[in-house]
């Protein structure tokens, strides 16, 4: 994976990166999981790419449509965050 900073990547540049094809990369922007930050250009954050990475591959290794793969992504990163709120209140006590 390239080093992009906080640049903006292209439509071609995510898919890439993403290592996705590009019709995959539209039926998430489709179904309103992924959010490119420009809607006409197609300029996309680099933060996404993991998430992308994560829901294609589960797609892949489970034969699931995209809808399910971010669907799961978007529950295991809420797991996550609970896990971290309450590990947070059972310190502060």
């Amino acid at each position: 994976m390239g080093n992009f900073g906080y640049a903006f990547l292209t439509l071609a540049e995510f898919i890439q990166e993403a290592e996705i094809e590009e019709t995959k990369c539209r039926e998430y922007i489709d179904i309103g999981w992924l959010q490119p930050i420009e809607k006409d250009t197609f300029l996309f954050s680099p933060d996404d790419l993991l998430k992308v990475r994560k829901a294609d591959r589960l797609c892949r290794d489970f034969e699931l449509p995209c809808h399910a793969g971010a669907m799961i992504v978007d529950l295991l990163e809420k797991i996550d965050e609970l896990e971290n709120q309450l590990a947070q209140l059972r310190n502060s006590v």
